[in-house]
């Protein structure tokens, strides 16, 4: 069996982020959790308990819209479709 993979991933790099350790150890101790997660939240932008409360339990009014998705109603017609003739996979 001959595996083909991308030669382009390899080229790749990771942009690791940096997060300023105060704001991780305010995090963590607003949180209570580990600090690993804090300064993952915090890479990402969160800074607060509130903010990490929105990013652990979205709300749907926080969340783009679908339908602005490339082709969202070929595929709502699709799954119909498939659903409308009790097509199982």
């Amino acid at each position: 069996m001959l595996t083909i993979f991308n030669a382009n991933i390899l080229t790749k790099r990771w942009n690791i982020l940096e997060a300023d350790p105060n704001n991780v150890s305010s995090l963590q101790e607003a949180l209570k959790i580990n600090a690993t997660l804090c300064r993952i939240l915090v890479q990402r932008g969160v800074q607060n308990f509130e903010q990490a409360r929105d990013y652990f339990r979205p709300k749907l009014s926080h969340l783009h819209n679908p339908w602005i998705m490339k082709d969202m109603t070929k595929a709502v017609s699709r799954i119909l479709k498939a659903f409308d003739a009790n097509e199982k996979y």
